[in-house]
């Protein structure tokens, strides 16, 4: 953030320092899962401030929060750190991911709309040509937009609280996604066989495409932890 953040004196004191802290949480936030600031760094409150051009309250506020995401720990007479995620630990989010995708694939085709149907298609077109061109940031990037599209599209609000969580935490650990040829093509085929399901409103075909794509997420990351990548 370049400039002062907007602090007007028309707005109440308790709504701007409400605001105030919810701009400085997104930042922190982009700036975490994008590893701006890697897992293990101490967050240094008074750089941030200075940063951020705030006072050190709505960076503190804001951590408190990061911290209820499960992006920081706060550690007593130690500070705050952006929270390392173990091997361990993303394996048990998978399996929880791999659940929530069962039941919004399953949600998702047995409600989704034309429009919608369009709008995951036109994701997948996405995914394609960025398959096509080897962008692992853009597939990356598609790839989670696809699955965050049918969990909002199942219309489950604590579905979508609880998505939103796991794949926040989960890319703590995972920073760059699918790589390699071969497991593009095969995350591909695994997006058009959800898209098909979902597109044909098959419900229990939806659950388990989405289950497995997720579950075959999380080898591809035990292989790609493996000498040989697997």
């Amino acid at each position: 953030m370049g400039s002062p953040m907007d602090d007007s004196e028309t707005v109440p004191i308790g709504e701007r320092m409400e605001s105030l802290t919810t701009l400085v949480r997104d930042e922190l936030e982009r700036m975490i899962l994008s590893g701006e600031i890697p897992a293990g760094e101490r967050l240094n409150e008074n750089a941030l401030a200075a940063r951020l051009n705030v006072s050190r309250g709505p960076v503190r506020e804001a951590t408190w929060a990061l911290e209820q995401a499960g992006l920081v720990k706060i550690i007593r007479n130690r500070g705050v750190f952006v929270r390392m995620i173990s091997l361990e630990d993303a394996l048990y989010l998978y399996d929880v991911r791999s659940g929530l995708a069962r039941i919004a694939g399953r949600l998702a085709a047995s409600c989704v709309t034309s429009e919608q149907i369009d709008a995951l298609g036109a994701i997948y077109d996405g995914l394609e040509k960025a398959r096509d061109a080897q962008d692992q940031v853009a597939y990356h990037e598609g790839n989670r937009l696809f699955h965050a599209k049918i969990v909002h599209f199942a219309g489950n609000p604590r579905l979508i609280s609880y998505h939103e969580t796991i794949e926040k935490e989960l890319r703590l650990f995972v920073r760059h996604g699918i790589r390699g040829p071969d497991r593009l093509r095969i995350s591909s085929s695994e997006h058009k066989q959800i898209l098909d399901c979902i597109a044909k409103r098959d419900d229990e075909g939806a659950a388990g495409a989405f289950e497995r794509h997720i579950l075959n997420g999380k080898q591809r990351v035990l292989n790609s932890l493996t000498p040989s990548g697997g």
